[in-house]
């Protein structure tokens, strides 16, 4: 038993009784992973390990003898069966195949992959990626950037990924939409129509960080600060479980924010790529003066003007 320091927390008897039961379920359904990743889900998610262990990690290796890795390949799959148990009953096996995709895809795939066998189910997910992106290079070209002077910029770019931590062939992010190098996006006109006094709100993954403050000051703003998304529960990553995303916000000219608003907010994820509603919310009430402008947006939004592919399609009546 791993010594106890005086800084662990104690469990109250509730507690201490509810993990009792939740050890018994993963000892008792080692084999059934299913059940098992639920019960280590709550353990972890409510921090019950936290009377003899500083991490989770740690936890399920020394009480169970399972890896990290395969404890958070349990998690991962959870969460897909969860997502697609009324479409299919998967095995681990394509759970885990599943497990990068947003979650309408998991659903639209777990019918297709139900009855097939690994080999099969990996071919059937190429396949389907193959298709989305033979239909996003049919794409127009952009049109020119709209004229005006905005105060208030957001832009959302589909940043290139050479490689993905998954094995996939290419970026998942391929399949949502057609991916631009760094070059191509900083060498759009924006500093043209920006205001004198503006600012910039530029979304960017955590390894496009560098790039996005490069593009800021392409776009001719000085990079000011990071705002930052967080995202409940566990996220993908090589190094470690990404669970947040940020936004670059610089400042051109002399235009203040509105004053003591936080720099983070928490949302769930939605479909790939789709921001949450409190991240606007947020921007009008940080930069209320307009004229407001949304760059490489996915639908149209009142008081704003949009632009990018995805949002002249909605207006054509093309998507929805």
């Amino acid at each position: 038993m791993q010594e106890v320091s005086p800084r662990l927390l104690d469990l109250s008897v509730m507690e201490a009784h509810r993990l009792t039961e939740l050890e018994a379920v993963v000892e008792k359904n080692l084999g059934a992973f299913l059940r098992a990743a639920e019960a280590l889900l709550e353990i972890r998610d409510t921090q019950l390990y936290r009377a003899t262990h500083r991490s989770f990690e740690r936890y399920v290796q020394d009480r169970f003898g399972v890896a990290r890795r395969t404890a958070y390949g349990w998690l991962e799959a959870a969460r897909v069966h969860s997502t697609v148990h009324s479409q299919a009953q998967l095995p681990l096996s394509h759970l885990r195949l599943l497990a990068p995709l947003p979650p309408d895809e998991q659903r639209e795939l777990a019918g297709e992959i139900d009855a097939k066998t690994l080999k099969e189910a990996r071919q059937v997910i190429a396949r389907w990626r193959s298709s989305r992106r033979a239909v996003l290079e049919q794409l127009p070209e952009p049109a020119p950037l709209p004229p005006g002077r905005f105060r208030c910029i957001v832009a959302d770019p589909p940043w290139l990924f050479e490689n993905n931590d998954r094995g996939y062939p290419g970026s998942l992010a391929a399949d949502q939409y057609p991916p631009m190098p760094t070059s191509e996006i900083a060498v759009l006109p924006v500093e043209e129509i920006a205001a004198d006094d503006a600012h910039l709100y530029l979304w960017t993954t955590n390894r496009h960080v560098p790039d996005a403050v490069e593009v800021c000051r392409a776009w001719g703003f000085r990079y000011v600060t990071l705002l930052t998304w967080v995202k409940p529960g566990l996220g993908l990553g090589r190094y470690f479980r990404t669970s947040t995303e940020h936004v670059v916000f610089g400042v051109r000219g002399q235009l203040p924010t509105t004053p003591n608003i936080s720099n983070w907010f928490s949302a769930k994820r939605s479909r790939h790529s789709k921001k949450p509603a409190c991240f606007i919310e947020l921007v009008e009430r940080a930069t209320p003066a307009g004229p407001r402008l949304e760059l490489f947006a996915r639908e149209p939004r009142p008081g704003w003007t949009s632009w990018g592919n995805e949002v002249a399609l909605v207006q054509q009546g093309v998507a929805s």
